[in-house]
């Protein structure tokens, strides 16, 4: 491996671990911890910004933007893919060059994904079919949560409406 590829290895390396320790449980440990309370209020407002304060979309979009440096640096010729040709049959010789790509649309599918399932896990997994009772808890979970997103979005476009105006 020549200087180059070490160094987009390591580039790539450092900031993949970091982000999946953050994103799998440090983010959650180190939000008990007393001395970290200065850095979460720091970095609130661009958690928010960037990946909504969702660890989820962090890492989506993490893998997004992964796969579009991957795809620059192989188009500029900085990153070979072509020792990985060796390692598969013939029929697979495309696969390599498809690897950003495939990046890119797992981070952006995980994305969307949940943007789609906001419900909490424990609601999500419940069978299809409910007793009655549970069913109707759940349904008013759900006309719950609907109004209380829309209160917020309210107060957002109210803040919003206040900060446009002179």
């Amino acid at each position: 491996m020549d200087l180059t590829t070490t160094l987009i290895v390591i580039a790539f390396g450092i900031p993949t671990l970091l982000i999946l320790v953050y994103v799998l449980g440090g983010r959650k440990w180190l939000k008990t911890k007393p001395w970290a309370v200065e850095f979460f209020a720091t970095i609130e407002p661009i958690e928010i910004t960037l990946w909504r304060k969702s660890e989820t979309i962090l890492w989506a979009r993490f893998q997004q933007l992964c796969g579009i440096l991957l795809t620059l640096l192989t188009e500029m010729g900085t990153l070979d893919l072509t020792p990985l040709f060796p390692l598969l049959p013939e029929k697979y010789k495309w696969l390599p060059s498809m690897l950003p790509l495939v990046i890119s649309v797992a981070g952006r599918v995980s994305e969307m994904q949940r943007l789609d399932t906001t419900k909490p896990v424990q609601l999500v997994e419940l069978p299809d079919v409910l007793p009655p009772h549970v069913a109707e808890v759940v349904r008013e979970a759900e006309v719950t949560k609907q109004n209380a997103v829309a209160v917020v979005e309210t107060i957002a476009a109210v803040k919003k409406a206040e900060g446009a105006s002179p």
